[in-house]
């Protein structure tokens, strides 16, 4: 008799039972039948030190006018889409640009928001880039236009610091402009500086796509870190440079890193004796758990639910936020508040429990080969997320298919001893990094492929940003709105920009 057929399930003959059907990996196109591959000239030599020979944008285009926008080959016999060819197509293929006198402003973070300028003509919402640096300084840029045309505010210049080769230069990116007295210092590093919820714009409200900024620093021998909101819903007056900042939580212990929920009431942060909770309302604290291994990571799935925990001793621990809050307003962790993780799925399908260096007993952990610098969840599937860890190891994981370890790797990286952050574009489609020999990596997040590979400076770039709009900086006509995608990196050189051609 044939097997019976099981929704949600396949039937392997060979062994003579059923399994269950996995999620796809994230990016991966729907199956359907694939059409006649076309006709495509072979592309141009690789110039960026990447295997792979693509093909180029105006075949890609023929290619979509005959088949359509579905399924098609690559030279290598992927299948992929032509949305995805397209993204692979301008990765491959960057340039970048590094902005003058921005020496040492964003080597810790960088994030971009949207503000209320206070302007001699009135109230103007404006594009600000938020920059962190190690002395502990946060500044404020505007995109593409002056906010005032005032004597403390200062023009800083692009200049050209890699062009494909074989291509012409593009034409320059407008200016980023800023007050002389428009940053604030505090008296610590900073560690992240992160957008706080989400924001629709209301045509009926002037400020309601106005954002706020988690910031939290790293703490020093005087002071330990603490987080801060920075509040941008009023009005900066640009010829002063001002903004308001509410410190929300100090600990007496280094913190490491920080991040928001989505929708903007919690916090979570990492520090040398555990992941901790804030209620950014109440201002109440509450234990995520407790570890002898600093929490160097930490990230919310995009729902909330959950907090990924990246510990120096190359452990990834899953947290849910749901379980019943010890709340601990005086900011000292102990072992009798800690709160343990919760399996994401029934324990059958967990592995061993295994006991890490002073922790409690976590049914749900994954292992890196060694500290876990830096996590990125993926909004289209939150089961998917990516960790980087010291050795320039990064992967793709399953929260489903903890027990396998990385469903995907991403290999090429240089790394040893340093902070190695990733970042991934809007799409999902593309993640970026830097490593310790000074090059930026670009990689396909559904193949593992890497794209793009190139030294553009004598410095480490340790702060990525890449916004959610593809038109970054501004819609002014003063710049090129023909690129397809564009991403901020910041080092202790300065302040670059990379966009498609």
């Amino acid at each position: 008799m044939p097997p019976k057929e099981l929704p949600g399930f396949y039937y392997d003959p060979e062994k003579n039972r059923y399994f269950p059907i996995r999620g796809r990996i994230p990016g991966a196109a729907v199956r359907r039948p694939p059409p006649p591959a076309p006709a495509v000239p072979p592309p141009p030599a690789d110039t960026t030190g990447c295997s792979r020979k693509r093909a180029r944008r105006p075949e890609l285009l023929s290619a979509r006018e005959m088949y359509g926008g579905g399924v098609i080959f690559s030279n290598n016999a992927a299948r992929s889409t032509f949305k995805q060819q397209y993204h692979y197509a301008q990765a491959s293929q960057p340039t970048v640009w590094k902005y003058q006198a921005t020496t040492s402003v964003a080597d810790k973070a960088l994030e971009q928001l949207d503000a209320m300028v206070q302007t001699p003509q009135g109230l103007k919402e404006s594009r600000m880039l938020v920059t962190g640096s190690m002395n502990g300084s946060i500044r404020l840029y505007g995109l593409g236009i002056p906010l005032n045309n005032s004597e403390n505010e200062a023009e800083f210049l692009p200049q050209p610091a890699w062009t494909p080769a074989g291509k012409h230069k593009a034409g320059a990116l407008p200016s980023i402009w800023s007050s002389e007295v428009g940053y604030t210092t505090f008296s610590s590093s900073i560690s992240c500086i992160k957008k706080l919820g989400r924001h629709v714009p209301d045509a009926s409200n002037i400020n309601s796509s106005v954002q706020r900024a988690l910031v939290a620093t790293l703490g020093s021998g005087e002071s330990g870190g603490s987080i801060y909101t920075m509040d941008l819903s009023e009005a900066i007056d640009s010829a002063m440079g001002s903004w308001t900042t509410y410190r929300v939580h100090s600990l007496d212990r280094t913190m490491w890193t920080a991040d928001c929920s989505s929708d903007g009431t919690h916090a979570a942060f990492g520090s040398d004796i555990g992941a901790g909770l804030l209620d950014l309302e109440t201002r109440r604290l509450s234990w995520l758990c407790r570890s002898k291994s600093d929490v160097l990571s930490l990230k919310f799935v995009h729902s909330g639910k959950v907090v990924l925990c990246g510990l120096r001793n190359g452990s990834i621990a899953p947290v849910d936020v749901r379980q019943k809050q010890h709340n601990q307003p005086t900011g000292v962790a102990s072992s009798s508040n800690a709160r343990r993780t919760v399996p994401m799925l029934p324990t059958r399908h967990a592995g061993k429990k295994r006991n890490q260096a002073g922790m409690d007993k976590f049914s749900r952990v994954i292992s890196m080969s060694s500290a876990v610098c830096s996590l990125v969840t993926l909004s289209s599937d939150e089961n998917y997320f990516l960790g980087s860890s010291m050795d320039g190891s990064i992967k793709l994981f399953d929260l489903r298919l903890i027990q396998k370890g990385g469903i995907q790797s991403y290999e090429g990286h240089v790394n040893s001893h340093t902070h190695l952050p990733i970042v991934v574009d809007p799409s999902e489609t593309l993640l970026m990094s830097g490593g310790e020999d000074c090059t930026v990596r670009i990689w396909s997040i559904k193949t593992g492929e890497l794209l793009f590979a190139q030294s553009m400076a004598d410095t480490l770039f340790t702060a990525f940003c890449w916004p959610e709009s593809s038109h970054d900086l501004c819609s002014s006509l003063l710049f090129d709105l023909n690129h397809s995608w564009g991403a901020w990196l910041g080092s202790r050189a300065g302040l670059f920009y990379m966009h498609g051609t």
